[in-house]
């Protein structure tokens, strides 16, 4: 899979593709990243970017260098334009993205850039609603995302699997040694040696985790009868906890 980043700051690429799950992704061919420098297709390094007509304030990029970059693109494939009136990045959109063979990333900067962009954009994308000082940070989750599903780029493919988000619900609490930390110790049935009470006590932790911080989640996750049956437990020990405190 080849990925084509459009950006005025091509080394904010570099140390994040030789690090983790990436690297490990370009180095097994799984995918290809190539970054373009904007201010080499412009007339000079100053001029990417102009006044917007309306005498509105900042800065806008302009449309005729971009243009440049996307056709000397032998096959710019799927072009993405991070933006904050684009659809909210989620699991089943990077998921459809990892089947495209090659996804260009616009990346803005400034105020935005010059309107007459849509004409090559297929989809406009947000990282969620708050302001950042370019595209960048959206081009790389989407790489780091991306790159994760890719076949031998982690060390446990299960690990992948059940990360938080994926099936809509999120992961499960983990603890490593020690075993009592400052008091705390952890759950006993992690060192039962019952495997079948392991996955009980981890399905029913990962719907509290839910229910207390996402509950959203759940209106599209797949959930099964034990599942009821499990967040009636949960909405049961929520209120007997309640009433106790009363």
């Amino acid at each position: 899979m080849k990925f084509n980043i459009i950006t005025l700051f091509p080394e904010i690429f570099k140390p994040y593709l030789e690090t983790g799950p990436v690297r490990k992704a370009i180095e097994l061919g799984q995918i290809n990243v190539e970054t373009y420098n904007l201010r080499d297709f412009a007339p000079s390094p100053k001029e990417v970017d102009d006044y917007p007509f309306g005498g509105f304030s900042g800065m806008v990029l302009k449309i005729g260098p971009i243009q440049k970059v996307l056709n000397s693109i032998s096959d710019p494939g799927f072009v993405v334009l991070p933006s904050p009136q684009g659809k909210i990045l989620n699991q089943k959109i990077v998921e459809d993205l990892a089947e495209k063979n090659v996804i260009t990333v616009i990346c803005g900067r400034y105020k935005g850039i010059d309107e007459r962009i849509m004409k090559f954009v297929d989809l406009e994308l947000s990282c969620g609603d708050y302001i950042l000082s370019g595209g960048e940070i959206l081009a790389l989750i989407l790489i780091d995302a991306i790159s994760r599903l890719k076949e031998g780029t982690l060390g446990d493919k299960d690990s992948c699997l059940t990360d938080s988000i994926i099936s809509s619900i999120l992961d499960a609490p983990y603890y490593t040694r020690p075993r009592s930390f400052m008091g705390e110790k952890i759950p006993e049935v992690l060192v039962s040696g019952d495997h079948a009470k392991v996955a009980k006590w981890a399905r029913k932790e990962a719907l509290r985790r839910t229910v207390l911080k996402r509950p959203e989640l759940l209106y599209s996750a797949d959930l099964t009868k034990e599942d009821a049956k499990i967040l009636k437990e949960i909405e049961e020990e929520a209120k007997n906890g309640r009433n106790q405190r009363d």
